[in-house]
């Protein structure tokens, strides 16, 4: 994943990603206040749209430091994102 140029970044999440923010008021999110909230769930439940959608919006450093820290992911996909991002 390379980090996309920010001037084409959204904060706003796409509609369908509403379905992995069924917990919370899906209007208030943005990448910018909520980072780890938003990258713990697409990688704990997204599907490969809403990973694009996440690579073009978050830089991968961003990602692999939250992958490192979080409490929050499951041990498979936490092991399936380190294998992948090395």
């Amino acid at each position: 994943m390379k980090k996309m140029n920010t001037s084409n970044q959204t904060t706003k999440l796409p509609n369908n990603l509403k379905k992995y923010f069924w917990d919370c008021d899906f209007e208030s999110l943005n990448i910018k206040e909520y980072p780890v909230f938003i990258i713990e769930r697409i990688l704990n439940f997204g599907n490969l749209d809403s990973v694009r959608w996440l690579s073009f919006n978050t830089d991968e450093t961003t990602i692999i430091r939250i992958i490192n820290k979080s409490r929050n992911l499951t041990k498979k996909t936490k092991n399936y994102w380190e294998t992948m991002l090395g």
